[in-house]
């Protein structure tokens, strides 16, 4: 049953029952507002299946999350077009199994929306009714560009995704009813108002110029001196769907570091300056404690990449002012101490060492030399992270698909070609992952900190203590290899998967573009390296 034919049997009952009368003239009447109700709450459950569709689990990054689009009467009621969760698993029973729970609170959300539409509309007299329309008039003036910056903020999202022609198609035909008054749906208020400055914005918003909020629109009229800036507060609920959505792809590790410091850190609801200056208050507290710039920053850092993902938040920063500004930011400096790479001939004697006292971890302190892996990249994938991949000019290769079970960042997600004399070592070290396919993602995480601990710890022991090298010091010194037989600084970022400067990520994972260049530049690097 869709909307427009629930729309239709309504129209129907008001002609033949109650002489053509508005919606909202005959919502005090009990048979009719029960009517309604039932025609709508039989619109929701049509929509649902008995089952949990395996088209509801969407998989990303190597971790599974459910999604499902509300029914549109329930979406108008709440506000929100799709239901998102994280599960939390790279298992696809296990996401199944989980996935029934998530449904349970699916359907609990448009039972509630459903009840609250069939509550009964409380008689009021007249001198209530006008006051009522006052309020409604102020809240419309107050909250237009707050609604119409949500609104471009949405339909820019949605652009991402197959089929938003017909889905923007949909919203105009919608608003336009709206601003005409000729379409009235119970839970749905749009003001004509709101509507004709939302269908600016999408036509503004089609032809490449979205409505600007941080700036007068040209040619408008002055503001009053007086005019109330507009409220950027969020609430927790929105802070948490985004943090949902942010969990999705990261690791574990991340995961957890995230939700203690959001913990301890935030508080909702909140503006952006509110929030940016406990983020700093944060920082000096941890500085006047004795603690390193480095972990400061890094937990700010993690902080702003969150907050940053809140809609309307995407140029928070953190200052560049002041003695607590200047200490955190000085943590994110290039350190030469962080950075020191291993040389090379004392690297190859490590490898000998290691081949000699320790034959089972060779295998993997060569391949993390050779590729310049993060130590975690390569010990948390199974056997299914090598594989063959088909560029756009029909060349088979293999690959090693990093960060596919989760990675630090977007531009950790990288195909990296494999030499075919290093495949056996790759299969004998992703077979060594040995978890089972029900364990659950605390057990999956476990195991990948201690297959990393046991090879740093003998790595450390045949290193030796007082340079402060480790494990992960062998990624900087195939950086510096790679440099040497001729790699750019974006050729070296596209390897190592680093963010490049300007943009959000250089990941080259899932695309098919030739790895023709990444594949010399390895060769060259492991010809230096023999096993």
């Amino acid at each position: 049953m869709t909307a427009r034919y629930t729309a239709e049997l309504l129209g129907r009952l008001r002609a033949l029952y109650y002489k053509g009368s508005s919606d909202s003239a005959l919502c005090h009447i009990p048979q009719y507002s029960a009517f309604r109700c039932a025609v709508r709450r039989m619109q929701v459950l049509a929509t649902r299946a008995p089952e949990i569709p395996v088209s509801y689990l969407a998989r990303r990054d190597g971790r599974y999350s459910y999604r499902r689009r509300f029914p549109a009467d329930v979406a108008a009621l709440i506000g929100r077009n799709e239901y998102r969760k994280a599960l939390g698993t790279a298992d696809r029973s296990e996401a199944l199994r989980l996935s029934h729970a998530v449904s349970v609170e699916f359907d609990r959300i448009c039972d509630a929306a459903v009840a609250e539409c069939a509550a009964p509309v409380p008689q009021s007299a007249e001198p209530e009714t006008v006051e009522a329309q006052a309020r409604t008039a102020t809240e419309v003036l107050d909250n237009l560009n707050a609604m119409v910056r949500g609104f471009t903020l949405n339909v820019t999202e949605r652009m991402q995704s197959s089929g938003w022609q017909s889905e923007l198609e949909w919203r105009r035909a919608s608003l336009e009813a709206h601003a005409r008054g000729t379409l009235v749906l119970p839970g749905l208020d749009i003001h004509p108002v709101e509507a004709r400055a939302m269908l600016r914005a999408l036509d503004d918003t089609l032809a490449g110029n979205p409505p600007r909020f941080d700036a007068p629109a040209p040619g408008g009229a002055t503001a009053p001196a007086t005019a109330a800036p507009v409220s950027d507060t969020v609430t927790e609920a929105v802070f948490q769907s985004v943090l949902e959505e942010y969990y999705e792809g990261v690791g574990p590790s991340r995961v957890s570091k995230i939700k203690s410091l959001t913990r301890r850190v935030l508080a909702w609801p909140s503006t952006q300056a509110e929030q940016l200056e406990r983020v700093m208050q944060y920082c000096a507290e941890r500085l006047e404690a004795g603690g390193k710039a480095t972990s400061v920053h890094g937990d700010a850092a993690a902080l702003i990449t969150v907050l940053r993902r809140v809609p309307g938040w995407q140029s928070i920063a953190l200052p560049k002012t002041g003695a607590t500004a200047r200490a955190v930011r000085s943590g994110g400096g290039m350190n030469v101490n962080q950075r020191d790479s291993i040389p090379l001939e004392r690297m190859l004697n490590l490898h000998t060492e290691m081949k000699r006292q320790v034959p089972v971890h060779h295998s993997t302190v060569v391949l993390l030399a050779r590729y310049g892996l993060r130590p975690g990249e390569l010990l948390q994938e199974g056997p299914e992270a090598l594989g063959y991949r088909v560029d756009i000019l029909g060349n088979r290769e293999l690959v090693f698909k990093a960060a596919l079970s989760g990675g630090k960042n977007a531009a950790a997600r990288r195909d990296i070609p494999v030499h075919a004399d290093d495949a056996g070592m790759f299969r004998e070290v992703l077979a060594g992952l040995g978890i089972a396919a029900d364990a659950t993602p605390v057990q999956r995480d476990r195991r990948i900190r201690q297959r990393v601990r046991n090879v740093s710890r003998v790595f450390n022991r045949l290193l030796g203590e007082g340079d402060g090298l480790s494990l992960y010091s062998q990624r900087h010194t195939c950086a510096d290899l790679l440099r040497a037989v001729g790699a750019t600084a974006e050729e070296v970022g596209g390897v190592l998967g680093h963010t490049a400067a300007g943009a959000k990520a250089t990941s080259i994972y899932g695309g098919s573009q030739p790895l023709d260049r990444p594949r010399e530049l390895l060769e060259k690097v492991r010809a230096l390296i023999p096993s």
